[in-house]
């Protein structure tokens, strides 16, 4: 384990926690969210960062999140001019993070942060922890597109990604690992190639809650399309080309 990690850590990592914040259109949930991230850092006592990033809103959300830096110190926010979407505004994110530990934490209102106490208590066990939903609020597509994306990786690599698009508390070195995926799938394409490299992966079951407010944008048929790709690349550099 010392040697992997010494083989893929390029940079030393500030002690605590970094909680990472997507946003798109969230100006109903965006202040909410944030302050639940400023009680959770109070809660644990640790030393942290809270990231957000704005994904090109067309609402309010920007305007919002730079007047919450006036009462928020340990805020810091970043706009992308145009909507990048999942697999960008995430990988950004974590890349951002300066802390030991990152936690991916969206904005939408369908989570509650208090899991992540949970987590944290279960690093002693495992390096990258899913938050694993105990009922998906979708659709009957998005909930088939749900099941096909978490399946996958157990057909291909023999690996469980329990549910590779919910919450993660994540130990930042294995974000430094390279991946080859360009859509979704890389959250899947991570967690496979962190348990080949000998890093623990573990699930804790978290209540999710229907969406109130913005839109679903994970079921989009190109979405389906890129990760299917990418689930076929991965699998030819990971079973073929690098046995």
């Amino acid at each position: 384990m010392n040697q992997k990690k010494t083989n893929i850590l390029k940079d030393i990592y500030y002690p605590g926690i970094s909680i990472c914040i997507p946003a798109y259109n969230e100006e109903k949930t965006i202040e909410q969210a944030v302050y639940d991230a400023v009680k959770v850092l109070n809660k644990i006592g640790l030393p942290g960062e809270i990231l957000v990033l704005d994904d090109g809103s067309t609402d309010k959300t920007w305007e919002i999140l730079q007047k919450l830096k006036k009462d928020v110190p340990n805020i810091q926010t970043l706009r992308q001019e145009i909507n990048l979407g999942i697999a960008a505004t995430f990988n950004k994110l974590y890349q951002w993070g300066s802390r030991e530990l990152v936690f991916l934490y969206p904005a939408d209102a369908q989570w509650r942060i208090n899991i992540l106490l949970d987590m944290l208590s279960l690093l002693d066990r495992y390096d990258l922890i899913v938050a694993r939903r105990k009922t998906k609020h979708y659709t009957f597509g998005r909930q088939l597109v749900s099941w096909m994306y978490n399946a996958l990786p157990l057909i291909l690599f023999g690996t469980r990604t329990y549910d590779a698009g919910s919450l993660k508390l994540v130990r930042r070195e294995i974000y430094d690992i390279p991946v080859i995926s360009s859509g979704v799938f890389v959250e899947a394409e991570r967690i496979v190639r962190a348990k080949r490299l000998g890093y623990r992966i573990g699930a804790v079951d978290v209540d999710h809650f229907p969406r109130n407010y913005g839109k679903e944008s994970g079921a989009k048929f190109s979405l389906v399309i890129q990760s299917l790709v990418d689930a076929v690349k991965c699998w030819i550099d990971i079973s073929i080309l690098r046995n």
